[in-house]
């Protein structure tokens, strides 16, 4: 009966250390997952940044560009009047 009672102790301390191991492997392993996930979020997220920026600045040479055309029909009108007077 002792005998019994030793063994069952050694197996259940060598199945605690093996679930312990186990559970830290399996939690590295969750942890490089998440860490995976959160880099290709921030991937996603600097592309569309990239995106947005270009817009921007495809929309603000456009507007350089009409308010250069703009500058220059003001510039006629002026010298136009100037004539007039």
């Amino acid at each position: 009966m002792a005998d019994d009672t030793y063994l069952y102790s050694i197996f259940w301390f060598v199945v605690a250390i093996v679930s312990v191991f186990a559970m830290r492997m399996i939690s590295t392993v969750v942890q490089a997952k998440a860490k995976t996930t959160e880099q290709q979020n921030y991937r996603e997220l600097a592309e569309r940044a990239v995106t947005a920026l270009e817009q921007q600045t495809g929309t603000i040479n456009a507007l350089r560009t009409d308010l250069a055309a703009a500058r220059a029909t003001l510039a006629n009108v002026e010298k136009i009047l100037k004539q007039v007077e």
